[in-house]
């Protein structure tokens, strides 16, 4: 009676007393629980394994094949399409492992490359690449169409009902019209690059208010060659918005605003790595808020008609890889502020009215990769210590006033020398391995007599490996 009523509370509240020593119905009690939870577990394996195998939905693979007819395809990019095949196996398609949803949709052309060939240009696809039925696809999280042809459709507002998406890229596409603020509707959005080409459908912004809506994660932003024109006024405490922005590419968007100082705690301060804003219509001095940019390793300026000196606060980006301020009107010396980035290993300045001397200071910028000075007034001898440069690859020097001899090289890894138009008097170094332009503007006697006996025969025996005219 003691053992049936025992087994019975074994089976009425089998947990707390699993474990009790005179409960032997428990022994078998626990090998039916765990028979029992070993069958289950198998089960729902089996279920996840189904529903892997499976591949992705029904109502997902339709409206994957609904966009596919509602495009060109030129070169049949989209052939392992077909209802019969599972959609996570197509070209172009990545589901999630467990659950079959489309997470990826990488429908860019897959070698960019080719779309600088008008001929190859023709294998991507075209039309309204953003239509409704792709929209559908609501748990999709990468979303590539880039180098395709929109052929100028607009990018609809219904992009706004993604809200899963972290990698939106439309780059070189050709999609016109304007920017909708939908777009401020994908909350999770890590990377957004909308960037157009110069030959490409014409693109406005009318105001970039919707960034505020990307706030949380953003830290790629691409919309060059976008018309920002209409929202030049407050671009800046718009893009400030974006804490986390890491890039940022505003090249030839028409801003014909930059102020030179600013009334509000500048967010990017720490955040912002590489920066665009060449070949806009600023017309300013250099602004010294750019120098709070203390995580900068990129700064891209050229022709976006800044005057005048460079700021000293540009001294304070010792992170700085990348100072492209070509064709601007700095004037005066090459500026001594620059000689603080010593981590610098681009540096342009061709164009800039730059003149008075190279200064030898710039020797001790030792991890110098390319110097592009041309098109200044740049006088008097270049420095030995240029020569000294050992990590100095390439070194434009063309239309300055440069004079005196090039007796000495220090290092091999110079494969690019451009001296031409300016007034060197003599060239006396090994031309092996480089590529060499030394034309002069004014010289009278005959052009063998620029080099001494031995440089000159050498160069002629290696004539054929470089670029001389």
């Amino acid at each position: 009676m003691a053992t049936a009523w025992r087994s019975t509370l074994c089976f009425r509240e089998p947990w707390p007393l699993l474990h009790h020593p005179h409960c032997y119905s428990c022994y078998y009690l626990r090998l039916v629980l765990l028979i029992s939870l070993a069958f289950f577990l198998m089960e729902v394996a089996g279920v996840e394994g189904r529903v892997s195998s499976k591949g992705c939905l029904q109502r997902e693979r339709d409206a994957l094949l609904l966009y596919k007819a509602a495009i060109k395809d030129p070169s049949d990019r989209l052939s392992s399409w077909h209802a019969q095949v599972d959609c996570c196996a197509w070209n172009g398609v990545v589901c999630h492992n467990r659950t079959g949803r489309v997470r990826v949709a990488e429908l860019n052309l897959q070698n960019p490359n080719a779309y600088q060939d008008d001929n190859l240009r023709e294998t991507a696809l075209k039309g309204e690449l953003l239509n409704p039925s792709l929209f559908s696809l609501t748990h999709l999280h990468t979303l590539n169409l880039s180098f395709n042809d929109f052929e100028g459709f607009q990018i609809p507002p219904l992009v706004g009902s993604l809200h899963k998406l972290r990698y939106l890229d439309l780059y070189r596409s050709n999609f016109g019209g304007t920017i909708p603020p939908h777009l401020g509707n994908l909350t999770n959005l890590r990377h957004l690059h909308l960037s157009s080409y110069f030959n490409s459908a014409k693109v406005v912004v009318h105001n970039l208010d919707w960034l505020s809506g990307l706030s949380s994660n953003l830290i790629y932003l691409g919309m060059s060659f976008l018309d920002l024109s209409a929202a030049s006024h407050n671009w800046i405490s718009a893009v400030n918005m974006l804490p986390s922005l890491q890039q940022l590419y505003l090249y030839d968007c028409k801003i014909n605003n930059i102020p030179l100082s600013l009334s509000f705690h500048l967010n990017l301060s720490t955040s912002l790595v590489d920066l665009n804003l060449g070949s806009n219509n600023f017309n300013s001095s250099f602004p010294n808020w750019f120098g709070n940019l203390t995580s900068l390793s990129s700064l891209y300026l050229e022709n976006s008609g800044i005057q005048g000196t460079l700021p000293t606060e540009i001294g304070n980006l010792v992170g700085l890889t990348h100072l492209v301020l070509s064709s601007n009107l700095l004037s005066g010396p090459l500026p001594d502020v620059i000689m603080n980035l010593s981590s610098l290993s681009t540096l342009w300045l061709y164009n800039c009215s730059l003149s008075g001397p190279i200064p030898s200071e710039l020797g001790n910028m030792t991890k110098l990769n390319n110097i592009y000075l041309p098109y200044n007034s740049l006088s008097g001898p270049i420095p030995i210590e240029i020569w000294k440069l050992v990590n100095l690859n390439e070194l434009l020097l063309s239309s300055n006033l440069l004079e005196g001899e090039i007796t000495e090289f220090h290092h091999s890894n110079l494969t690019f020398l451009d001296l031409s138009y300016n007034k060197i008097s003599a060239f006396d170094v090994n031309c092996n391995n480089l590529l060499l332009d030394i034309r002069v503007a004014s010289y009278s006697k005959p052009f063998s007599n620029l080099f001494k006996p031995f440089s000159w025969h050498q160069f002629r025996q290696n004539i054929s490996h470089h670029f001389f005219y």
